[in-house]
């Protein structure tokens, strides 16, 4: 009987499924709030809680071996994309912990566009996605994606371009896994490099650090490294003292590890290509899993922030429909 009428345990699948939903967005308060409120569902905050864990571990197991999924990813047109981030969440057991999130999508190339256009011009929306997340050391999350690319059936050379800020235990492990990709380092995160130099430099909120900030940003993404020692040849002529010099070769010092191995500053050309040139996919998915684990006053267990944060990674993408249409 509880098999005709739709149910499994206490509640039924179409319950959990919403209350799923709530949970990966708000606390368990707030769900037992919006519940009671909608739809006079007297559903506790424990219960919710014990009910959102059992399905966050369910689909931590699920999730790596569907096959919906990976038939719809190479099913989708565009090219690959994949990015990785990292979030803070505060765990019962070691405090503030990284949680480490990747992310490969597909997206159709956007029109031409040239560096002046490039915050005026329309990215197309993803086509396909998939998201996973955990709090695990590099070495180990690292060895998850090369699986992942095997079932998505993207081809790390050919296919894949990957995009990140500019940390370096990320660039590490893209050179481990994925050698030979295309690579691009978050223009924004770039421009940020430039913008604190020309704030050392001028000082913060000054007009002379606007525009340095603007002709860096604008040789940048005309010329990438070419730009670069550009710009500091134009400062040092202007001025030329162990001081400015500090400033400006630490600058450079940060773009020269972007372009040693793989040239990670094609910008012109990636524009040109109708490609992104901003890592502001994963960065979405970290603020998304962010706001949900990091409420206030929120601490988990360890076992449990993969937990949640696989139900919202999947919460929030095209596997949420695959999951609650299983038998």
């Amino acid at each position: 009987m509880d098999g005709r009428l739709g149910l499994d345990g206490k509640y039924t699948r179409m319950v959990q499924q919403q209350l799923c939903r709530l949970a990966a967005d708000v606390s368990f308060e707030k769900t037992h709030e919006h519940l009671l409120g909608f739809w006079q569902l007297p559903i506790s905050a424990e219960t919710i809680r014990h009910l959102c864990h059992g399905h966050g571990q369910r689909m931590q197991r699920w999730q790596p071996h569907e096959k919906t999924t990976p038939q719809e990813f190479a099913q989708a047109a565009g090219a690959v994309e994949f990015t990785v981030d990292a979030g803070k969440v505060n765990t019962r057991e070691k405090g503030w912990k990284d949680l480490k999130i990747a992310v490969f999508q597909k997206r159709c190339p956007a029109s031409a566009a040239t560096p002046a256009e490039w915050q005026s011009r329309e990215l197309p929306r993803p086509t396909a996605c998939v998201a996973w997340a955990t709090v695990q050391p590099i070495q180990q999350f690292r060895r998850s994606w090369r699986p992942w690319s095997r079932r998505l059936g993207v081809d790390p050379v050919a296919d894949l371009h990957v995009l990140a800020d500019g940390a370096e235990w990320i660039w590490k492990a893209v050179e481990r896994v994925f050698t030979g990709c295309q690579q691009t380092l978050d223009i924004y995160h770039g421009c940020q490099c430039v913008a604190k130099a020309g704030d050392k430099l001028y000082g913060e909120g000054a007009s002379e650090a606007a525009d340095f900030l603007a002709r860096g940003r604008t040789l940048l993404l005309e010329s990438g490294w070419k730009g670069i020692t550009q710009m500091m040849g134009e400062e040092l002529q202007r001025q030329d003292t162990p001081p400015r010099r500090t400033i400006l070769e630490k600058m450079l010092n940060y773009f020269a590890k972007h372009v040693s191995q793989t040239n990670r500053l094609q910008y012109r050309q990636r524009l040109a290509a109708g490609q992104a040139i901003g890592s502001g996919a994963v960065e979405g998915w970290a603020k998304t899993l962010g706001l949900r684990l990091k409420a206030r006053g929120a601490r988990w267990r360890k076992s449990n922030v993969r937990r949640m944060a696989t139900l919202g990674c999947i919460r929030n993408s095209s596997q949420w429909s695959a999951y609650w249409a299983m038998k």
